[in-house]
């Protein structure tokens, strides 16, 4: 069997809404854009965006993990678009690491990493 990942699927309720969030606030080039369907290159992995009409009532949504130059600029950034910072800024050894809630409800995990000299 070979399997091959293709892409992450994120079910909103408003794709050009959501679409812009991530192009405004992350820079990720929006690459097909519909009422109902969205696709963002994220480097290199695709984000889909499907329209629905209603929340999807099982499973949990998917974290999605980001590296940021500057985590602050990206917090403030974010919220500014409607995301909302979830918890405290931390730091641990590999870095600063946040959480912010896209207005969609999705989670974001932002890591500005330690540069080791």
């Amino acid at each position: 069997m070979t399997v091959q990942f293709r892409h992450i699927m994120l079910m909103v309720k408003d794709v050009p809404a959501a679409a812009q969030f991530y192009s405004s606030g992350l820079g990720l080039e929006i690459t097909k854009l519909s009422p109902n369907m969205a696709e963002l290159d994220a480097n290199g992995t695709k984000i889909i965006m499907h329209g629905v009409e209603e929340e999807p009532t099982t499973g949990g949504s998917p974290i999605l993990s980001f590296h940021v130059d500057d985590l602050l600029e990206a917090i403030a950034t974010l919220e500014a678009l409607g995301g909302k910072l979830e918890g405290r800024i931390r730091e641990p050894f590999f870095g600063k690491v946040a959480a912010v809630r896209s207005p969609e409800g999705h989670l974001l995990s932002l890591l500005q990493p330690t540069i080791i000299k």
